[in-house]
Order: structure tokens, then sequence, then C-alpha cells
């Protein structure tokens, strides 16, 4: 009963750090998910619901605790996270750095065999250039001051959100990568988030619809490789969050107090994701 109790708490507290990553700019609720040792029960869970009633009860207990957990914080945090990230941004964004790095020594542990070879480093290589690419031509397109709300136009618009939201519903699941920036990419961003406004019903079903594909579709995907090629896999994983840090580097603080407490929340952070990833779920 008291590591029932236990490994809820410890579900709901990762779920929590998930959830509010996905409001914080460039980090990625992926990359939590796996620095906490949550990431591989998530994507079987999600991936083989469907195929393996003898452990759906669990994987609904799995996915009820860690989805409660982000919705909690979400709900709760969403007012203080943005007041930290407008009066305190440095401060945030150098905890994040710290929850991630706190996070690596256990993907080092997912698996057997880490021993370095050619293949891995070859994943690791093709993970850290993904994620940087995609953060250079969001520079470089400057996705964070789009403004103009294109208009749904026929058939063909509803089918392009939902070709957006199921390559947003993959990304989301993908350590490094942020779904809302897929959107910006494809040019459905704006629109997606008009619609979001005015509960516009048809085309957020159409967006929901392709999500959920691409959650289900990548995570499959993911889950094939981690159970085929786990090593190369993780080391893979390791590039895309490497890669994360240069997303959310926010550059070192001219003023040297504010320098010193950027290093203590650097240091919190590391010490309560390391914390909380020593601690098992299984």
């Amino acid at each position: 009963m008291k590591k029932k109790l236990v490994e809820t708490v410890v579900l709901l507290l990762k779920g929590g750090a998930i959830g509010v990553a996905n409001i914080i700019p460039g980090v990625s609720g992926g990359t939590l998910a796996v620095v906490l040792g949550i990431y591989d029960r998530l994507i079987e869970a999600i991936s083989r619901f469907f195929d393996r009633p003898e452990k759906r009860r669990e994987y609904i207990f799995f996915l009820a605790k860690v989805f409660a957990g982000a919705l909690f914080a979400l709900v709760l945090l969403a007012k203080v996270m943005d007041m930290m990230l407008t009066e305190h941004f440095h401060k945030t964004m150098f905890l994040f750095m710290g929850l991630i790095l706190g996070g690596i020594p256990s993907v080092m542990r997912s698996h057997g065999d880490m021993r370095l070879r050619t293949s891995r480093i070859l994943a690791f290589i093709v993970g850290l250039i993904l994620v940087l690419g995609i953060s250079v031509i969001g520079r470089s397109q400057g996705h964070d001051t789009i403004t103009a709300v294109p208009e749904v136009q026929g058939t063909s618009s509803y089918v392009m959100m939902a070709v957006a939201g199921f390559f947003a519903g993959g990304a989301m699941i993908v350590p490094g990568v942020s779904g809302s920036f897929i959107l910006v990419l494809m040019g459905q961003y704006a629109m997606i988030i008009a619609a979001i406004k005015d509960l516009a019903v048809k085309p957020l079903g159409f967006v929901a619809l392709g999500a959920v594909a691409g959650v289900l579709v990548f995570s499959r995907i993911i889950e094939i490789c981690l159970e085929k090629i786990p090593s190369v896999t993780y080391y893979f994983i390791l590039g895309l969050i490497f890669a994360s840090f240069y997303k959310i580097f926010p550059g070192i603080p001219g003023d040297r107090t504010v320098l010193m407490y950027c290093v203590v929340t650097f240091m919190a952070g590391a010490i309560i994701s390391y914390a909380l990833s020593r601690v098992s779920t299984e």
C-alpha cells in the first residue's frame, strides 16, 4: 500500500514537471519525460493501449496519474510560470536547464549496454542536428512574431489543419521538439490559435483528430525503435536533449547577483531532477 502511494505521488510530481515544461518556451515535455525516467513507459502505454488488453488497466492508471499531474500543474502554475518568465526569466530558464541536465544519468542507465559505438555516435549527431536545424529555421523565420490569421477556405484548409495536427501531435512526444513550432513551420499556428480563442469546434475537431493520430503513430514508431535498437535510440534521444540546451539557454546575465541566483536555480533543478529520476515507478 505504501509503495503504491509513493508511486502515485512520484508520477503526479513527474507529470506536473512535464505539464509545466509545456508552457516554457523551447522546453519539450518529451525531454522531461526522458530525464525523469518515465519516457519508455509513457510510449508503451500510448502505443500499445489498444493491442494489449491484458495491460490496459495498468496503462490507464499510469497515464491517468501522469496526465492528472500535468493538468494540475498547468492549471495551478500557469500564472506563476508566466510571472516567473516575465520577472525572473534567466533564473527560470536556468532552473529548467538544471532539470534537464540532472536527469541525463538516468538516460544512460536506461539500457544495460550504452557503450560508445559508431552507430550510436551517429545517432547522437543526427538527433543533435535535427533539433539545432529546427531551431535555426525557426529563428530565421521569426516564428514568435506571427500575427496574420489566414482564413479557413474549404475542405483543403481542414485537411491541412489535420495534417498539421498529426505532425504536431507526433512532435509532442519527441524530446527536444516543440509541437507548436511544427504548426508554425506548416503555416497553421495562427489559424489554430484563432480557432481556440473562438472555440471553433469544426477546425479544432480536425486538429484534434490529426493530433491523436500523430501521437499514436509516432509513439508506435518510437516504441519499436526502443524495442529493436534501444541503445541507438537512446543515443538519438540524448542528441535531441543536448541540442535542446541551445534552444532554452537565455545567455549569461550581466548582473552578478542575478548570475549567482541562476547558478542556484540551475543546481536546484539538477538535484530535483536527479532525485526524481532515481525513484522507480515500476
